[in-house]
């Protein structure tokens, strides 16, 4: 693989750039039990950890063709050409298709409904994920997924039982590719997040989160897959000198999450 992009001086990047002291209204209250706080804030529950190799060792070959099945035309999908189980497929083999894949699968992830509904996670796993790395995913998803939801007591259809909603939005702030080959790509994104239930009685109320997601695509089937996704510790802004607002605000939220249009 040839690592083409200058990757010295990222001013995002944790790991060019000492991470300051978490503001505290960005901290999540130590009251909350810190394994729940840990699995769902940010969508840290269904992400790997482990600071491992971001690509394989020797790319594989690449696959000819693209799959149809599911696929919807689309030309407002960002960077791509079509949706499949709502997720934008069908980018170009560059640098920038790359970018756009990413933070389309990122902003695909970024639902209550992927949370909280097994069904909705598994099919977009299934389109996110190269078909190699959809089995494991899957089953961390399952496991750490299902475990927060019944702790914060949210039912299939994104809500409890009281009727207030699960709140999982993330916009991709930055986004670069750090290495670059026609069949494997590794691309960073810089995120905020608002992850947590709308009601004041919640054990995480709507709480705000910044991270950097580290990807590897494959190109595969004629797209780009993730054969994995990481986090890693991203910067964090000073907080803004304004109240936050009450939990029960966000039970009003509306729109979908969206990603900035990429270069094609």
């Amino acid at each position: 693989m040839t690592n083409d992009t200058n990757t010295e001086g990222r001013p995002w990047s944790a790991d060019r750039a000492p991470r300051r002291a978490r503001p505290k209204a960005l901290t999540i209250a130590v009251v909350v039990v810190a394994a729940l706080a840990v699995a769902v804030l940010a969508m840290n529950l269904f992400t790997s950890e482990d600071g491992g190799s971001r690509s394989p060792a020797t790319p594989p070959p690449a696959v000819s063709g693209k799959e149809k099945e599911g696929d919807t035309t689309s030309g407002t999908a960002t960077g791509a050409l079509r949706t499949k189980d709502g997720v934008p497929v069908g980018y170009e083999r560059t640098k920038d298709g790359a970018k756009a894949a990413a933070a389309n699968f990122q902003a695909a992830q970024s639902t209550a409904a992927f949370l909280a509904d097994k069904d909705v996670r598994h099919k977009i796993t299934g389109v996110v994920m190269a078909p190699e790395s959809v089995e494991q995913r899957l089953k961390t998803l399952d496991e750490q997924t299902e475990t927060a939801m019944t702790k914060l007591g949210i039912l299939k259809n994104g809500q409890t039982a009281a009727g207030a909603p699960l709140i999982n939005r993330q916009a991709t702030l930055a986004a670069q590719v750090t290495s670059f080959s026609p069949d494997v790509v590794t691309v960073e994104l810089w995120t905020a997040a608002v992850t947590g239930v709308a009601d004041a009685s919640a054990k995480l109320t709507p709480t705000s989160e910044f991270n950097q997601w580290n990807y590897t695509l494959r190109w595969v089937g004629g797209d780009w897959r993730a054969v994995t996704i990481t986090r890693s510790a991203g910067l964090v802004p000073q907080a803004t000198s304004g109240q936050p607002s009450v939990p029960d605000a966000f039970r009003e939220l509306g729109g979908d999450a969206y990603v900035a249009p990429f270069a094609r």
